[in-house]
């Protein structure tokens, strides 16, 4: 079976280089699979400056160069070309608009060149849509975010976006899009709990707690904002009882699950004079096995971030209080930290 184009994807113009770089994304064969041919067109130089495409698609697609892309490509050449005889023309930022060109090889109508703004924005929409629902979610917010340059508060995609990066765990992009996503709508909680989230993956916890304590005046009985108010006060040392608390009210099974699966119970900045235990001395000192002490460290969050592999007593002392108060284990561990040698000085 003949390879089959999809589309090509404009990514930047160079005006100190003349370079215009693309992307030709094609199917090889009968499945959805994507290959891409990444080369760039030198403007500014004798001859045909779309040659180096056309070689291209003859030699790895065994294909002609489509009208439609021809057409498209010396749309955009020509309004770059004017651009840069204007007195600003080596201004990078003037080029931005490059990067929003996409081009069917023979659907004027879901090619952007030629259409107006709004109209562009929908064809990107469409294309990341059919993308996404092809299983390819990648290459779908990287069309979204191109799509954002030309409408910057458009609010489906930042939704969209922040969580395509929640599901990546790319926590910096996704604080950033949330961010966008709330000065858009501020009143929005979503947009508070995915910045949340991503804050706390970055260690930012106090602007973490600062964001959920929003949610909680506005809704009191938001299960997921106390979950995350809990995660914020874990790690700076406060108490989280009061929020697990009201989360296992509103829903045992899903805050179970959290603290089973993605509760932090690492301390950001651990007490003075923290005590640390070796893995081997944990068998005795809580009353199980070796293979249970392994399961706990695995599956169950148990943190193992003290110096040279051990584990703090205090953020131990957090896990344990947690595993007994909501029945997390099979059986309840007979086990607390002890008084500390000295009371740390909190003057």
């Amino acid at each position: 079976m003949r390879a089959h184009l999809r589309f090509l994807l404009l990514d930047d113009f160079d005006p100190d280089t003349g370079e215009l770089a693309l992307r030709v994304a094609f199917q090889p064969g009968p499945e959805s699979r994507l290959e891409l041919i990444r080369l760039r067109l030198h403007l500014g130089r004798a001859g045909n400056p779309l040659e180096p495409l056309i070689r291209e698609l003859r030699t790895h697609v065994q294909m002609p160069m489509p009208p439609l892309w021809e057409h498209g490509l010396k749309t955009i050449v020509h309004a770059i070309e004017e651009e840069l005889g204007t007195p600003d023309g080596r201004n990078a930022l003037r080029y931005l608009w490059v990067r929003t060109q996409l081009l069917h090889p023979a659907e004027p109508g879901r090619s952007t060149p030629n259409h107006p703004v709004a109209r562009q924005v929908e064809i990107l929409r469409d294309w990341a849509h059919r993308l996404d629902q092809e299983g390819q979610a990648l290459r779908a917010a990287e069309i979204l975010e191109r799509l954002l340059l030309l409408a910057p508060k458009d609010v489906s995609t930042l939704a969209y976006l922040a969580g395509f990066f929640r599901s990546q765990g790319m926590a910096e992009e996704m604080a950033a899009v949330a961010e966008r996503w709330g000065k858009v709508e501020p009143d929005r909680v979503e947009a508070k709990l995915h910045r949340g989230e991503a804050l706390l993956r970055l260690g930012r916890a106090q602007e973490a707690r600062v964001l959920f304590e929003l949610v909680l005046k506005a809704n009191p009985v938001h299960l997921l904002a106390h979950l995350g108010m809990a995660q914020a006060l874990g790690l700076l040392g406060g108490n989280p009882f009061p929020h697990l608390d009201a989360a296992q009210e509103l829903d045992p099974a899903a805050t179970a699950s959290v603290l089973r699966e993605t509760f932090d119970y690492r301390l950001l900045t651990p007490p003075p004079g923290d005590r640390h235990h070796h893995l081997e001395d944990l068998p005795a000192l809580l009353g199980v096995s070796g293979a249970e002490v392994q399961d706990y460290l695995q599956f169950l969050g148990l943190p193992l971030s003290g110096p040279e592999g051990t584990v703090r007593e205090s953020e131990l002392a957090r896990w344990v209080g947690v595993m007994n108060r909501y029945a997390l284990l099979p059986g309840g561990l007979n086990w607390s930290a002890p008084t500390p040698r000295r009371i740390p000085d909190l003057g």
